[in-house]
């Protein structure tokens, strides 16, 4: 990792206050240069339009760059202290220039900010030694549910030789889906914990947020005890159909977009219904809007129990069969949809997510 890499890892720019800091802009990017060390060396830095930090020392009479300050085992002496000045030239940008964040990936600081928003707990850093590791706590019991933390990337791969630094995030998981689970691109077997309870997820984007954040709903319900929410605050629903006994593309096409169904529990006019067709597809296939309830039913299946009531509603969007499949219905809380019922406030929220 360069000095500028090490230095800005656990910070980034505040673009508004770079200018008035002397940076100049151009295409996107921000350039800064400044001479110190008596002027016998010029600092010449770049910021990406990303926070990417990248730099420079030019030796003003040879008008080369220095490069002995990126030598580790250069200390002390006259290499030294011109790498100790460059540093200062850092420091006064980092105070005056950045903000600081807990962790190095852009992944790991998101996913942080949604914890403490989604469960209102805030990362705990328990290690003076391991400043960048810190855990997530259940509130009702105080046991962990997350730990974002650095790891060699060998020692989740068992390559030795692969001794980059990554961040993780250690999550707890079904020990019978865990075999399963670790055969997704970015997720392991946990390090440094129970690898029949926990997992480790690289924070690099491999996995994507949503697909996190699942994760962590169920370790969260494992660690706290706390079983899936039960109905959506807004209202969502869903509802099941055969193919082989109705073709619901044909009913939504003959109503304009709009078609009549049984209506079960207290579904009312305004709430979200999700139809979930059953084999071939096993999916939930069409979100809809109820725009009237409590109808009469005159339907299929008239005169059984149970079929006295009817809604209207109307198609807003229609998904392929692979988007929302049983097996993401049930990795969010729900299952194989047999009658009208309220959707997993979890599953509702991943559907919105993704």
């Amino acid at each position: 990792m360069s000095i500028e890499s090490e230095f800005f890892k656990r910070s980034r720019p505040d673009f508004r206050k770079l200018e008035r800091s002397g940076f100049l802009k151009e295409k996107g990017n921000y350039f800064y240069s400044a001479a110190f060390f008596d002027r016998q060396f010029r600092a010449e830095l770049t910021i990406s339009e990303t926070g990417i930090v990248t730099g420079r020392v030019i030796d003003v009479e040879t008008e080369e760059e220095y490069l002995p300050i990126r030598l580790q085992h250069q200390v002390g002496g006259f290499i030294g202290s011109v790498r100790e000045a460059y540093l200062g030239v850092l420091q006064e940008i980092l105070d005056a220039c950045f903000v600081p964040v807990h962790f190095v990936y852009d992944q790991s600081n998101r996913i942080e900010s949604w914890i403490r928003s989604e469960y209102g707990v805030a990362a705990e850093f328990p290690w003076e030694r391991y400043p960048g590791c810190g855990t997530f706590k259940c509130a009702n019991n105080e046991k962990w549910f997350a730990a974002l933390l650095d790891v060699e990337y060998g020692k989740l791969t068992g390559d030795e030789d692969a001794d980059q630094i990554v961040e993780v995030i250690n999550l707890k998981a079904d020990p019978d889906e865990i075999p399963t689970i670790v055969q997704t691109p970015g997720i392991f077997p946990a390090w440094h914990m129970n690898k029949k309870h926990w997992i480790s997820v690289v924070m690099d984007d491999t996995v994507s947020d949503a697909d996190v954040k699942a994760l962590i709903r169920k370790s969260y319900r494992l660690a706290s005890g706390k079983p899936a929410g039960k109905v959506s605050a807004s209202g969502a629903w869903m509802i099941p159909s055969n193919p082989k006994v109705y073709d619901v593309d044909r009913g939504f096409r003959a109503g304009g977009g709009v078609i009549s169904w049984h209506q079960h529990n207290n579904i009312k006019a305004g709430d979200e219904v999700y139809i979930y067709c059953s084999a071939p597809f096993s999916a939930i296939i069409y979100r809809c809007e109820v725009v009237e309830a409590d109808l009469g039913y005159n339907g299929l299946f008239k005169g059984r129990k149970g079929y006295d009531r009817s809604m209207r509603i109307r198609l807003i969007e229609k998904y392929p069969p692979d988007r929302y499949p049983l097996a993401f219905i049930k990795a969010h809380g729900g299952s194989v949809v047999r009658s009208a019922r309220s959707m997993p406030e979890e599953l509702h929220r991943a559907i919105k997510e993704k």
